[in-house]
């Protein structure tokens, strides 16, 4: 309790002393720069708690100084604060600090809270520089290791080595995992080459004190100890391990200062509790081995009863009861123990088969089904489900000649309709329709089946039939609601729209609360851009459904129709979190965010969706983009590889895709899409026109030569096989040829696609006026195309027509003075115009998009340039820590903090920009900049 006291009165005397430094009121960027400067110097002087307190007063300055909120996180680790140290990581990274400054310590603080599956989530190495790459590596195979997944911890080590063989961290890594495998011989090699290529390393050390430790060499060991403390005084693990040698080895009076030591540097280190034990029981102190014991141990006893377990008849009973109830969850974990029980039980499988396919989890449902096809060949039930889990999962054929068989055996509808859907997923229109005609022959009754049929009808051109077989089931049945509303959707489809209405307002005199109609005339209003009307009538819903999952949804979809981005994401997420058994609403919601550019959002959508339905192609598709869209290409083709299984055969599913295996630098996984995509349709030309792209991606000219020339066999004069054409000679550098394709794709389809695509094949070909030309007549036939006046306005200055950029530059501004990206050029171009608007210009972009690191980088500069260097800095600083990448952006940063007086600070950074040097124009300031910090 005195000890509680102690934190508390300590927080509440930090919290007062913060508070001194508190003006609201007055702050501003100026005093938050003053107090990070502050606080960095106090960091380098290993004063934690005083960075710490001005960190946080240079954040209630500038709330989006990123800077700060790294150090902080880089303070509050160091001081031992863990949970406030992913907090300021977290924050750093929803302010935009670059994934790769808060990789490695994001990661350590998950793995001392002992978190590995968050850092195999969340710490991905794609995207980053080598270096960085071989720490987030071997940090991946720690987390590996502690989840007990050994050979993909390897494999991250091996990765980690691969990329830089000097690297003594993986080394070190491994030695852990070696040890643990009883492997000491490849331990002992995997230390010693660490020490000797880190021979300052305490990690090294630790590493080799380890190997002699589990060697019985306790002298050897005592030394490695003693040098990896001497090298890190607060090394953990090392201080740990020799208080258990010192204690072995019967030097308790220096194992207990050991352990005095770690009771001040690391309270709560349940393995210094444990050995504290030890030398309590040594000495007979109960009372003091109980107390460190409670320090260590955290049970929990959760264990089914065991009576249970033994009485199948009980557990088949609840499982057919909890099954009638719908209560399916429970219902399996009665099954589950039933097959554990009695693996012979078919029926218990069947049922638990039928759970499976309910609930869409293809993969398991086709493990139990297969195994009970060979137990049960005649089986039409067994035939049913798994011809029903082959058409779930696209693969049409065999779905047919499971569910042929099963009709033939019992001639039941549900199976003839089940067929019908497997033969026109296939291309069997004819066999469809007569396989759907004799499902709804046999059971009129059947809604479903009569819907498919009057569906294949409106596809087949067919309005007059559609219309007929619809009426007739609601003659059958004039009380079915769902046959009256459908009659109403399929006038609505042929275009009957007051039809429709007639029909839908016919349901709701029956049935004032029947939802579909109620959403049926919202998508009128919406189409009719009624959306006021459409609001008033899903509001009349959720006033009484608030949580009603559908309605939601196409509340979300009404508010992004309206062009309310925010109301939509809130009605959609809501949708989402309620909705059990359809991905729409979330995989709308995903779409939405990346549409706004929030890909961190989107991606933490799309995890959840995978997780909830794993084996839809949709979750699975909207999760690669989203990884994609993140900068994450391993998690995105590793995703697409699942994808591809899911897909099977079905050659539009396939080509998407490719298209993303290419976007996730994939060429080879593209490839096997493409050419599954080819198995299912040969004749598909988005996929023959893949082919091309796919192996010119591949470097391997033979084979894109045969894919086109196999495309120009079957579709020759497809817009696809002229883009294509195009698009290989434009990879090949042939640009006479490229531009003469791209002209003729123009002639024939005019878009700003086309037209952009012309003019980067003249401007490859080095002819800067001809591109200029185009893009001039293309603006004047197209004066209200934003996107070609801003190529036009680019392509002006990259030719040196600075007035004549300048020019069209104004009008792009003019005509949307919201274009972040027209205004960071624009401001580029007056800078090299010495035009004192520059700066408005860039200002204007970063208040646009405060997380861009380009627009900050510009403006400061800008800033810098006219020696306006303070307030420049923290813009340099921002974009810098949002791209560390970008070498231009390091040396400005390096160039700022040189005007300041922080060398050495400017030297790295310029160290760093110079090791990409081929990004980095060397112009008359760097080489000054070079020269002065001796580089």
């Amino acid at each position: 309790m005195a000890q509680d006291l102690g934190l508390l009165a300590r927080a509440s005397l930090a919290a007062a002393i913060a508070g001194c430094f508190m003006t609201p009121a007055l702050a501003t960027p100026e005093k938050a720069a003053s107090y990070y400067e502050d606080a960095l110097r106090r960091f380098e002087k290993d004063d934690m708690p005083a960075a710490v307190i001005q960190l946080k007063n240079a954040i209630q300055q500038d709330q989006k100084m990123l800077a700060a909120h790294l150090l902080l996180g880089k303070a509050l680790l160091k001081d031992g604060d863990l949970k406030g140290a992913e907090a300021a990581f977290e924050e750093a990274l929803k302010q935009g600090v670059n994934r790769g400054e808060v990789a490695i310590p994001l990661g350590q603080v998950f793995m001392a809270l002992g978190r590995p599956d968050a850092v195999i989530d969340r710490i991905q190495p794609s995207g980053l520089s080598p270096a960085l790459q071989v720490d987030i590596l071997t940090l991946r195979g720690n987390a590996y290791l502690e989840s007990g997944k050994n050979s993909l911890a390897t494999q991250n080590f091996d990765q980690a080595r691969s990329i830089d063989p000097r690297s003594a961290t993986p080394l070190i890594a491994e030695v852990s995992m070696l040890l643990g495998m009883g492997r000491i011989d490849q331990a002992r090699e995997k230390a010693n080459r660490a020490v000797e290529l880190a021979p300052n390393n305490a990690f090294a050390w630790n590493a080799k004190a380890s190997v002699l430790h589990a060697s019985l060499d306790a002298a050897g060991a005592m030394a490695a100890y003693d040098k990896a403390l001497a090298l890190t005084p607060k090394h953990v693990d090392a201080r740990i391990a020799r208080a258990a040698l010192l204690i072995d080895l019967k030097r308790e009076a220096e194992a207990r200062k050991d352990l005095d030591y770690l009771l001040e540097q690391a309270p709560d280190e349940p393995r210094a509790a444990y050995l504290r034990a030890v030398l309590a029981g040594q000495k007979g102190d109960t009372v003091a081995v109980n107390d460190a014991l409670k320090e260590v141990t955290r049970t929990i006893d959760a264990v089914p009863p065991a009576w249970l377990a033994r009485r199948e008849q009980l557990l088949m009973a609840g499982a057919l009861a909890h099954y009638g109830l719908a209560n399916h969850q429970k219902a399996r974990e009665y099954l589950d123990a039933v097959i554990a029980r009695n693996p012979g039980n078919n029926g218990a499988k069947k049922l638990l088969a039928s759970i499976y396919v309910d609930a869409k989890d293809y993969a398991r449902a086709q493990t139990l089904l297969e195994s009970l096809q060979r137990a049960l060949p005649d089986d039409p039930q067994v035939m049913y489900l798994l011809g029903s889990v082959n058409l779930a999962q696209r693969r049409y054929s065999q779905a047919s000649e499971l569910l042929e068989k099963a009709a033939a055996r019992t001639g039941s509808p549900e199976i003839n309709r089940s067929l019908g859907f497997s033969q026109l997923s296939m291309g069997k229109a004819e066999q469809g329709q007569a396989s759907l005609e004799r499902a709804f022959a046999a059971n009129p009754a059947d809604a479903q089946a009569g819907m498919a049929l009057a569906t294949l009808y409106i596809r087949l051109g067919k309005p007059d039939k559609a219309l007929k077989t619809a009426e007739g089931m609601v003659k059958r049945d004039p009380a079915n609601l769902t046959a009256l509303n459908f009659l109403g959707a399929l006038k609505g489809a042929s275009g009957d729209k007051n039809g429709a209405r007639a029909v839908y307002g016919e349901v709701l005199a029956k049935d004032p609360d029947f939802t579909p109609s109620v959403l049926n005339l919202a998508r009128l209003d919406m189409a009719d851009k009624r959306f006021d009307e459409a609001r008033r009538r899903l509001d009349a819903v959720l006033r009484k459904r608030s949580d009603d999952a559908q309605v939601l949804f196409e509340y979300g979809q009404l508010e992004q129709r309206a062009g309310r981005p925010e109301e939509a994401i809130r009605y959609l997420a809501k949708a989402g979190n309620v909705q059990r058994t359809d991905p729409a609403p979330s995989l709308a919601l995903i779409d939405l965010h990346l549409n706004l550019r929030q890909s961190d959002q989107a991606l933490a959508v799309a995890k959840q969706l995978s997780g909830k339905f794993p084996t839809s192609l949709p979750a699975q598709l909207a999760l690669a983009r989203s990884f994609l869209a993140s900068g994450d290409a391993i998690n995105a083709r590793s995703t697409l590889g699942g994808a591809t299984r899911l897909a099977e055969f079905d050659a539009k599913a396939q080509a998407a895709i490719a298209r993303l295996q290419l976007a996730a630098n994939n060429p080879d996984g593209a490839s096997y899409s493409v050419y599954k995509a080819l198995q299912g349709n040969p004749e598909d030309v988005s996929a023959l026109a893949l082919a091309v792209q796919v192996e010119a991606r591949r470097g391997d000219a033979a084979k894109a030569d045969a894919a086109l020339k196999t495309l120009l066999a079957k579709h020759p004069n497809a817009l696809e096989t002229l883009r294509v054409t195009a698009d290989l000679a434009m990879s090949r550098g042939q640009y006479a040829a490229a531009i003469a394709g791209y002209r003729k794709l123009l002639s024939r389809e005019e878009n700003t696609g086309n037209a952009l695509a012309l003019v980067q094949a003249h401007i490859a070909a080095g002819e800067a006026a001809k591109a200029t030309s185009v893009l001039e007549g293309w603006v004047k036939g197209h004066p209200k195309d934003k996107l070609a006046s801003k190529a036009l306005a680019e392509a002006q200055f990259r030719a040196g027509q600075l007035a004549a950029a300048r020019q069209t530059y104004q009008s792009v501004v003019k005509e949307s003075p919201d274009d972040a990206l027209a205004l960071n050029n624009y401001a580029n171009l007056l800078q090299q115009m010495n035009d004192p608007a520059a700066q408005e210009m860039a200002e204007r972009a970063v208040k646009l998009s405060p997380n861009s690191a380009i627009y900050a980088d510009t403006l400061g500069w800008i800033l810098v340039g006219k020696g306006q260097i303070e307030p420049g800095l923290r813009y340099l600083r921002e974009a810098r820590l949002r791209s560390p990448e970008s070498a231009e952006i390091r040396f400005h940063l390096a160039y700022a903090l040189s005007k300041v007086g922080r060398k050495e600070e400017a030297k790295e950074e310029l160290s760093a920009a110079l090791r990409d040097s081929g990004r980095l124009a060397n112009n008359v300031p760097l080489a000054q900049l070079r020269k002065e910090l001796g580089l």
